[in-house]
């Protein structure tokens, strides 16, 4: 007779060997207490250097913890989830990123929010562990929203969603047997496509403001416009395959917005390769002299650049396939 789930964990990880076993480290330091079974799946998304072997020296699992790693050819973050959305067996699907540090009471905060709470699709939040200067702090913090996290109790319906920390109920998405896009590949693509979906289905999307972990990762310049390059080329990717997502306000504006700096000279000089590279250097040879002053405004400026360079690049990339 198979085991009563109560939790499916997804993780999926490619080419994180130095965080993924952290996270499943800290993922067995929970209390399970008044759970039955919980499924943790990790699922390795065809990476240079297997997971199997970074969870080598991995502990014991936990007796409450039925563990199981998948491997795959490289099929992208779409499909990966989206593969662990299919195999979870318990009703409560739990999305993780593989660089997520859970607190001991994380899980049970979830889960009681899905019971509880208004409605089946729910993510936290995940500052990061720590930050290069303090100016890149106050930044993220208006970028990331790390100011409205709360203690108190606290649900936000929003039209956005992060599968970094993302709770689901699978038998109140009636109907919903893939959860993503499987040809979506490029970070916040997959997002973009759910928001869009969800709205036309009158799903409701919450962000659970008192619900909270740790990103396993060390804010730094480099990183930060590399991602914002990363995420512009995933608008670019959902807009292309997706264009259906425009019929969201919030998604038509921003086409429009991103479409005008493409018709802006000063704007396509700053995002050009050249330009960019000039206010990187800039940027990073102030961040000492001010590293605990506030420049969101300059920041704002750099992290815009690279990613309206990233969608521009983007569209290339995509609308010729």
């Amino acid at each position: 007779m198979d085991p009563v789930f109560d939790i499916s964990i997804i993780i999926s990880s490619y080419n994180r060997k130095d965080k993924v076993l952290l996270t499943v480290e800290q993922l067995f330091k929970s209390n399970l207490e008044g759970f039955n079974i919980v499924e943790l799946i990790v699922i390795d998304d065809g990476s240079p250097s297997p997971v199997e072997k970074a969870l080598e020296n991995m502990g014991p699992v936990p007796v409450k913890i039925e563990f199981r790693l998948i491997t795959q050819k490289n099929a992208g973050i779409g499909a990966t989830r989206n593969r662990g959305f299919r195999e979870a067996k318990a009703p409560v699907v739990i999305f993780l990123d593989d660089d997520i540090l859970l607190e001991p009471g994380t899980i049970r905060e979830l889960y009681n929010a899905l019971q509880e709470g208004p409605g089946p699709v729910l993510f936290g939040n995940y500052p990061f562990i720590s930050h290069s200067s303090g100016s890149l702090h106050h930044f993220a913090r208006q970028l990331y929203g790390y100011d409205s996290i709360t203690r108190e109790r606290s649900f936000e319906k929003v039209d956005a969603i992060t599968s970094g920390l993302l709770a689901v109920n699978k038998e109140q998405l009636k109907g919903v047997t893939n959860f993503y896009k499987d040809d979506l590949t490029v970070p916040a693509a997959e997002e973009y496509e759910i928001i869009a979906r969800f709205h036309r289905m009158q799903v409701p999307i919450y962000k659970a403001r008192h619900i909270s972990a740790l990103h396993n990762h060390h804010l730094e310049i480099r990183w930060l416009v590399q991602q914002q390059y990363k995420y512009g080329q995933g608008t670019a990717e959902a807009f292309v395959k997706y264009p259906e997502i425009k019929e969201l306000d919030k998604f038509s504006e921003m086409k429009k917005r991103l479409d005008a700096q493409g018709r802006s000279l000063l704007k396509g000089a700053v995002a050009s390769g050249f330009g960019r590279k000039l206010l990187f250097l800039y940027v990073r040879l102030t961040e000492k002299l001010l590293k605990n002053k506030k420049r969101n405004f300059i920041l704002g400026i750099l992290t815009t650049a690279y990613f309206w360079a990233g969608y521009k690049d983007g569209l290339k990339r995509f609308l010729v396939k």
